[in-house]
């Protein structure tokens, strides 16, 4: 017997309704057919403990669709002894990344947490800043005097600031840190891991263009050069990667 208190109705299928294009992926939007809605119950969101598959690809979507164009890698490392609260290294993170909009106003940057073979962690960030507008002294000595821990090798080994030579492949970077899971594990005497990476506003990827489809047969017409181009793809996802040079081939037949 179901009690209706904790009923969920399930949905009978999902309908493609709209397709948003960004710069290299599109998004299909699909509604669902609920039996019946209104008891819906939404389970309420945990503590992070992982570096899950949807925030993977969540920051390769990201990254590949940011319209700003990353000038400089710049890593952060603890010393011989780190921080084992995640709290304290977001703490830390805050810090630098106001340094950063000291040094250029108009900065943006996106950043991703890893966790050193000994268990420290360590964050990688772009930025748009050119990388001669930093003095890698003062970069080091700032993250020196943020981390607090008085060891005298962190000052000339903690940092390591350098110019991205390709910006297309800075993007792609990003992208192949989200699908790889080397450095992800969180260490056992770590705790409130929080966020993996993050990003600023203006790294947020711009929306392009909005198209609306009639049902799956609609989505597949469109879309059918990027299905044959490679078999294993499939529509079922909700971020198509890499299908909007292919949905740009066929938009003359789409409603917007």
């Amino acid at each position: 017997m179901v009690h209706m208190s904790t009923y969920s109705p399930r949905f009978t299928s999902l309908i493609p309704e709209k397709i948003f294009v960004y710069k290299n992926d599109i998004v299909v939007v699909r509604i669902p057919e609920w039996n019946d809605n209104k008891d819906r119950k939404i389970a309420p969101r945990g503590e992070i403990s992982e570096f899950s598959y949807q925030s993977r690809r969540k920051l390769a979507f990201v990254a590949a669709n940011t319209s700003i164009v990353f000038r400089t890698f710049i890593t952060l490392t603890y010393p011989y002894e780190w921080p084992h609260d995640g709290k304290q290294v977001k703490k830390n993170l805050r810090a630098f990344l106001q340094y950063l909009r000291r040094v250029d106003v108009d900065v943006e940057y996106l950043w991703f947490l890893e966790f050193q073979k000994r268990g420290a962690p360590h964050i990688h960030i772009l930025v748009n800043t050119p990388v001669h507008k930093f003095d890698v002294y003062d970069v080091s000595e700032r993250w020196y005097c943020i981390c607090a821990m008085g060891d005298p090798l962190h000052l000339g080994a903690g940092t390591r600031t350098e110019a991205v030579r390709n910006h297309e492949r800075s993007a792609a970077y990003a992208v192949k840190y989200a699908l790889k899971m080397y450095q992800k594990d969180v260490p056992h005497d770590y705790r409130n891991v929080g966020r993996f990476w993050g990003n600023s506003q203006g790294v947020k990827p711009k929306l392009k263009v909005v198209y609306r489809v009639n049902g799956e047969d609609d989505l597949k017409l469109y879309l059918r050069s990027y299905l044959r181009d490679d078999g294993r793809r499939s529509l079922r996802f909700r971020i198509l990667y890499g299908a909007t040079e292919y949905l740009n081939k066929a938009v003359g037949g789409i409603d917007k």
